[in-house]
């Protein structure tokens, strides 16, 4: 599965991209927001850290049962060497079987690729998914 995410900034795109994966896994209108998580994020580019930041989010639900719902970024930075850092507050809630239906589960899906596209007005990026199971694009 390609995720297709546009923004007018980097902290738009990962937050976008939070939204989008949201969407993917199961319908955000049954996640509330319960709980705060903190996420901190190093990278040697802003490709590697989205990439990272995407398997993040995977590893929140898949691991600690924890459904993302909304962002607060305390600190978004990029160096001139490219490594990126980034600071977020995450706001959702645990995973209720009773009320959570994923359309995906997340334990079968894990990131493979990012690709970022840098035009004039917009960031664009390409988020590629793949089912852990069966090592196939889904």
């Amino acid at each position: 599965m390609i995720l297709q995410i546009n923004a007018n900034s980097l902290p738009q795109l990962f937050e976008n991209t939070g939204r989008e994966l949201l969407k993917t896994l199961i319908n955000p209108e049954d996640v509330g927001q319960a709980l705060r998580e903190k996420v901190v994020l190093e990278a040697a580019d802003a490709s590697s850290l989205l990439h990272e930041w995407v398997n993040t989010l995977l590893r929140l639900v898949r691991d600690q049962g924890i459904l993302f719902k909304s962002y607060r970024f305390q600190e978004f930075e990029l160096e001139r060497t490219g490594a990126g850092k980034l600071r977020v507050e995450i706001t959702g809630e645990l995973v209720d079987s009773a009320r959570h239906v994923f359309k995906i589960k997340p334990a079968e899906c894990r990131c493979d690729q990012v690709h970022l596209i840098n035009n004039s007005k917009t960031i664009e990026a390409q988020v590629i998914l793949s089912s852990i199971k069966l090592g196939l694009a889904l």
